[in-house]
């Protein structure tokens, strides 16, 4: 078990993950994750506090935290100071991430048809309409989701479906199989692909349009193999 913690205005947010192999979450992700969750109005100025970690910092962690977060240091051990805290209900707070959190955002099989009227319905929630599909080598749909960033910033169109396959499959996107995304991903969102697929070497990221932002020059897709953006773009339904 693994513990992410920061501290705002004198109280402690901290996070505890046991983090399985593939899986798209860890500490630090459950911290921001569960920041964004818990306070949508106060979590943009939370997370600009230092977050330490006595987990690994993974490119999950350093995307989420470019993109949802301020900073982050790794540490070898919690401070006692911090262990003691945790236990105090009055100054501190764990925020917690258990169940999957998307509002129309995760769409099954049988309902990836209407995914563009889902798009629209969640777009009236102050939402970029985006959208992901993961397909696999022999072209079958196998998840699809959209973007549900409106008030969870970490709920980009890539992590809620990383999420969704994680909590139905529980193992890594498949070796041979392509996702498929209206936006380049993002460092978070590439961060959770890179550590979430079975092979990096059989595997493929494609993207309609580039992401416009300078954010994105930091994400770990660009310029490996994984990455590729579309010249003839088909919809894969």
């Amino acid at each position: 078990m693994k513990t992410a913690w920061l501290e705002w205005n004198g109280h402690l947010f901290w996070a505890q993950h046991k983090r399985s192999v593939f899986e798209p979450r860890s500490a630090v992700s459950s911290l921001i994750e569960g920041i964004w969750r818990q306070k949508p109005g106060s979590a943009h100025f939370i997370l600009r506090s230092r977050i330490y970690t006595d987990a690994p910092v993974t490119e999950l962690c350093r995307g989420m935290v470019i993109v949802c977060a301020k900073r982050i240091t790794g540490l070898s051990e919690i401070p006692m100071d911090v262990k003691e805290r945790m236990l105090n209900s009055i100054s501190a707070t764990r925020v917690d991430v258990r169940s999957v959190d998307a509002f129309g955002a995760v769409l099954s099989h049988s309902r990836a048809r209407n995914v563009r009227l889902e798009s629209e319905l969640v777009r009236a929630e102050e939402n970029r309409s985006i959208e992901c599909w993961l397909v696999a080598k022999e072209g079958r749909l196998l998840a699809t989701a959209i973007n549900s960033a409106g008030r969870n910033r970490t709920n980009h169109a890539e992590m809620n479906l990383l999420r969704w396959w994680w909590h139905k499959e529980a193992r890594a996107l498949p070796a041979g199989s392509r996702l498929i995304t209206t936006l380049e991903p993002c460092p978070m969102c590439a961060g959770a692909i890179w550590e979430c697929v079975e092979s990096r070497d059989d595997f493929l990221v494609e993207y309609l349009h580039a992401d416009p932002g300078r954010a994105v020059q930091r994400s770990v897709l660009r310029g490996s193999k994984l990455l590729r953006q579309c010249v003839n773009f088909g919809h894969p339904l």
